[in-house]
């Protein structure tokens, strides 16, 4: 085969689909932005552009601030749509419910979509025919620029000069990935994940034998369904077979969670789409069970199987997810000016249908607050009252004091909430908070239920054997709340107190007052677990 005739990279098919400004099989709109259009010098094919950093700082702060609070027409179509279907689950129908409330909510500014705002990321790709000096700078100074306006949580940590991690304090630094194009445009994509969704990334060292028909469908029956909730689904699955070193195949990966390589051919040579194995992959999503949080078929909104060339003795294969939280935006400058895409405002999310199913049981917590007889898992409720804001860094600590023999402090009497908020706007009581993933606090359950703390819990995801082993011994309850609904959260709290620790930040301890959280009793007072008869749950530790 030529060179002419070899098919085109996924870095090229990232190009295509980033110049083409579509969004799967939907074009994109794009506003243009009140800035100076950057400078032509030269005339015809060989005219330069000339772009001036401070635009590119200017588009860099917009960006990220309009993918904070406001989600893509196409995405918010599928959650709609889940939302409306016979086959969701009561469960379902409550989650889907509270995301599209969120993105309402969030759209109008105030709020960001989910409490942790994420990695900062843009990709560009760069006209061999423009000149901008410094352009990498420019954008990272955006990104600060956009965390500090919006309050965005700060949640990078990097080592001081004596070792020490510490949060850097303005979510830098900025991940920039440049490429070199043909022509005289600059092309970006940027985007924000959260820790949760990264944490789903999984390479794996297989050999071809994995690609007979019927292993290859027992590998991603077992990949997808080892998934979980607690990345906040329904997801965008993607997986890539093959790619010449695994750091390729996990690059490749990347860019499929973001959609950048829906321009892949669906048929002929490598790299290209398998929709073959799309379908496949939503199978296994809707067979799993785990649902759309709570149990059910819609663990996945949508799937990306790409397969790429690979050496002869190695198939590297990734899996990876884009949560509920998807924020991207696409955004360009050429000749004529620049250019951001137009995300869905507040009057283009979809209106939550009239409440549905039973009614939540309302729980008034507070502190040394007992379960109500008869509570089950999978019971939906209504969280009022006082509850402490916890996560790993107070977690940490207090098994610390535990370990030297210390008292535990007196709030630990109070239900535990593992969130930590984003920065609170202006004229509101705290800032956007949802639940992190409550299974990174699993080894901490027995010894402090057993020391009389923290035996109700809010979080979200599945929890392991230890938790579940938890509650049982000492009458614990898990209480699972919305993944990726922080702005909604956010409304959800009538007050808010710093009690302890305020050097750890975002997860300084914490006093919150709740008015009707939704949640679902995930694990009860006897061990009983709504994930318990799922087809992967014994695989859960």
């Amino acid at each position: 085969m030529s060179g002419a005739e070899w098919p085109q990279s996924f870095e090229e098919a990232a190009y295509r689909s980033v110049a083409a400004g579509m969004d799967g099989d939907r074009p994109l709109e794009f506003a243009r932005l009140d800035l100076e259009p950057p400078a032509v010098t030269g005339n015809g094919k060989e005219s330069l552009l000339s772009v001036d950093p401070r635009s590119a700082r200017a588009l860099a702060e917009r960006a990220f601030n309009a993918l904070q609070h406001r989600l893509r027409p196409g995405f918010l179509a599928q959650l709609s749509a889940m939302a409306e279907a016979p086959a969701a689950s009561e469960g379902e129908r409550a989650a889907l419910d509270a995301l599209l409330s969120n993105a309402r909510l969030a759209a109008e500014g105030v709020f960001p979509l989910c409490q942790d705002t994420g990695t900062a990321a843009v990709s560009v790709w760069r006209g061999e025919r423009v000149l901008c000096n410094g352009l990498g700078d420019a954008l990272a100074q955006g990104a600060r620029d956009a965390w500090a306006a919006g309050r965005f949580r700060a949640s990078q940590l990097a080592l001081d000069p004596a070792g020490v991690e510490r949060d850097s304090g303005d979510n830098a630094p900025l991940a920039v990935d440049t490429h070199l194009v043909p022509g005289n445009a600059l092309r970006f994509l940027f985007s924000a994940k959260g820790g949760g969704s990264s944490n789903k990334t999984a390479l794996f060292q297989e050999t071809r034998r994995v690609l007979e028909p019927a292993r290859l469908a027992a590998f991603i029956h077992a990949a997808v369904g080892s998934l979980g909730v607690s990345a906040c689904p329904p997801y965008r699955v993607a997986l890539v077979i093959g790619g010449q070193s695994p750091e390729e195949t996990l690059k490749a990966l990347k860019l499929a969670c973001l959609g950048a390589l829906d321009a892949l051919p669906s048929t002929g040579p490598s790299p290209c789409r398998d929709p073959q194995l799309e379908s496949l992959v939503m199978d296994a999503a809707s067979a799993s069970g785990w649902g759309a949080q709570f149990g059910g078929r819609f663990l996945a909104r949508d799937a990306r199987v790409i397969r790429l060339g690979r050496h002869a003795a190695s198939l590297p294969v990734g899996l990876g997810v884009s949560c509920v939280a998807h924020r991207q935006a696409l955004a360009y400058a050429d000749p004529s000016g620049w250019y951001l895409e137009r995300l869905a405002g507040p009057g283009d999310v979809p209106a939550v249908p009239a409440p549905r199913g039973g009614q939540a049981l309302r729980l008034d917590l507070g502190p040394g607050w007992v379960p109500p007889p008869g509570l089950k898992a999978g019971q939906l409720v209504a969280l009022h009252g006082q509850v402490v804001l916890a996560r790993d860094a107070a977690h940490a600590r207090l098994s610390r004091l535990l370990a030297e023999g210390s008292a535990l402090p007196e709030w630990t009497r109070y239900p535990v909430y593992y969130a930590g908020p984003a920065g609170t706007p202006d004229g509101q009581v705290i800032g956007s908070l949802g639940p992190t993933t409550a299974k990174r606090m699993d080894s901490y359950c027995d010894e402090l239920m057993g020391s009389g703390a923290f035996k109700v819990m809010i979080g979200k995801g599945e929890r392991g054997h230890e938790c579940r082993a938890a509650c049982a011994r000492h009458g614990g309850v898990y209480l699972a709340a919305v993944g990726g609904a922080a702005a909604l959260g956010a409304s959800r709290v009538r007050s808010a107190t710093l009690l302890a620790w305020p050097e750890l930040g975002m997860e300084a301890v914490r006093l919150v007052e709740l008015d009707g959280l939704t949640a679902v009793v995930a694990i009860d007072p006897d061990g009983g677990d709504i994930y318990a008869g799922l087809p992967f749950s014994s695989q859960r530790r």
